[in-house]
């Protein structure tokens, strides 16, 4: 017991690093602004009933993502009795919020749901390593976006099956909005890992000109890769605005991944900041002007980024 304590101690503490990374003036941000929007989002969706099992899946399935990419097993398996134990008590720490939220809206079938159903999702093995084999659907995908070739071989299945969700949205607009959401949720996390500094070198350009190559590659292929979703989507023409709107959505989220990715760029390392940060901005795009915020935050983070690069390419700047 004492040893997990511990772990879970260490864990809030990298999580406090974490936030250091990022700055004193986004740490703000997300705690004091995003954050508290985001509670209150879904303080009132949790009202609603139907809405209640859409966040609860979501919630379960953004732990599942977490728990699959984890690579801490081996290190808990010699320290710790019981690793699947840790894991569990550690996301219930941290789904206290949610759990609050659960009893204030007096949904307790879904609070009792939501503890259960993280239990086998503990107790399973995270994934320890990427798997090697070769794909058909991994041969389509340009051989520059690797974030994209490892992120299909990390999450194939479950692209697959949100994939195909989307596309029956033809019979239902709101299956193709939860396929897009969960795709988003999958994409962005692409650019968690920062590869070594060699792959930006070898491209020979400055910052300024590498992120512009990058973002352009990397939206054109998101662009081709969900149109299919949301052009079946137009068939409910009444929801138009909508659609266009959340195509728009996509596409900044996907620049802000990126960005962020190289806001804060070191080589060699997966960050859990930049985890954390897109899926609290994943969340909460669901609220327009929150996104429209993030549309001038993706702003300060291509200066941010270009300053970050400056320091690694300087030696391409003509």
């Amino acid at each position: 017991m004492v040893m997990m304590v511990n772990l879970i101690k260490i864990r809030f503490f990298q999580i406090a690093r974490e936030m250091n990374d990022i700055g004193l003036f986004r740490a703000i941000m997300v705690l004091l602004i995003i954050l508290p929007f985001l509670l209150i989002f879904l303080y009132q969706r949790l009202q609603i009933s139907h809405y209640s099992y859409y966040i609860t899946g979501l919630a379960l399935l953004l732990v599942y993502m977490i728990h699959r990419s984890r690579k801490d097993y081996h290190f808990l398996f010699k320290i710790s009795e019981s690793p699947a134990l840790t894991y569990y008590t550690e996301y219930l720490v941290l789904s206290i919020p949610l759990l609050i939220l659960y009893v204030i809206t007096r949904q307790y079938l879904h609070l009792i749901i939501y503890v259960l159903l993280i239990a086998p999702i503990s107790f399973t093995i995270p994934m320890l390593k990427l798997k090697s084999e070769y794909s058909a659907l991994i041969s389509y995908i340009p051989s520059g976006l690797f974030e994209w070739q490892s992120g299909f071989r990390k999450y194939m299945i479950p692209i697959i099956l949100f994939y195909a969700l989307g596309l029956t949205g033809i019979y239902n607009i709101w299956f193709s909005a939860v396929s897009v959401f969960l795709l988003m949720m999958i994409i962005c996390s692409f650019y968690a890992e920062y590869e070594p500094l060699k792959l930006l070198e070898a491209q020979e350009l400055d910052a300024s000109a590498f992120i512009k190559t990058k973002l352009i590659s990397h939206v054109k292929y998101l662009i081709i890769f969900v149109l299919p979703i949301f052009m079946l989507s137009f068939i409910h023409y009444e929801f138009s605005i909508y659609i266009v709107a959340s195509f728009l959505i996509v596409i900044n989220l996907q620049i802000g991944a990126i960005l962020l990715k190289y806001a804060y760029y070191y080589p060699n390392i997966v960050s859990g900041a930049h985890q954390m940060i897109i899926s609290i901005i994943l969340l909460c795009s669901v609220i327009l002007p929150v996104s429209i915020l993030f549309l001038f935050l993706n702003m300060l983070l291509f200066y941010k980024a270009k300053r970050n690069l400056n320091d690694y390419l300087h030696a391409y700047n003509y």
